[in-house]
């Protein structure tokens, strides 16, 4: 009976081990193809926004964009949607922010990682400002492969549509979706109930 039991147990115990969760770009516009000198300048007097979605509840855990860099720090924010409406390009409020020391550096991909901000199904924006000051070189350069829903643009405190800009920030958005149990393993949850059900009925 015993040995029943710890059987028992130990397929419960399995059966409620969950698919391990899986990590997707759910905004990846592509490496953008333009050099520096022909994208948008990147400084602190100008703020870029990228509008994407999402269809389930997801964890983003990291955020990049592709830029050239200066020295200072760069702050990458996650916006709810539009507060102008549905379609409209003014980013919500804030909902999460992180920054992160730079130094000059040739354009590349660079960003945040280890969020683990949370998201339910809609759409969000994603915010890069910079502390560099206006005499610096870096940029952000446009030519992406795939754009995305939307594009904002901040200047002297206001937002543009930047859409037919030709802003076209490269972005990519890395979320881990919510792990759930799998067919398998529910089946062995299943038959540990059902072992411990013979066991107490005999001891009855």
């Amino acid at each position: 009976m015993k040995r029943l039991h710890g059987c028992a147990a130990l397929l419960l115990a399995l059966g409620m081990a969950c698919a391990p969760a899986r990590a997707a770009l759910v905004a990846d516009t592509g490496t953008p193809a333009n050099a520096v000198g022909a994208g948008w300048a990147f400084n602190s007097e100008h703020s870029y926004a990228g509008r994407f979605s999402v269809l389930s509840d997801l964890a983003i855990n990291r955020i990049e964009g592709y830029f050239s860099t200066d020295a200072g720090e760069v702050k990458v924010s996650l916006f709810g949607s539009s507060a102008d409406g549905e379609g409209g390009f003014v980013p919500g409020s804030m909902l999460q922010s992180a920054s992160f020391a730079t130094g000059a550096g040739a354009l590349a991909w660079r960003g945040v990682a280890g969020l683990n901000w949370a998201v339910s199904k809609g759409s969000y924006w994603i915010v890069f400002n910079a502390s560099y000051g206006n005499a610096s070189q870096a940029s952000m350069p446009g030519g992406f492969a795939s754009p995305l829903d939307g594009y904002a643009l901040m200047q002297a405190g206001q937002w543009y549509d930047a859409a037919g800009l030709g802003l076209g920030q490269g972005l990519r958005v890395d979320t881990t979706a919510a792990a759930v149990p799998e067919p398998g393993s529910m089946a062995l949850f299943g038959l540990g109930l059902g072992l411990i059900g013979i066991w107490t009925r005999r001891r009855a």
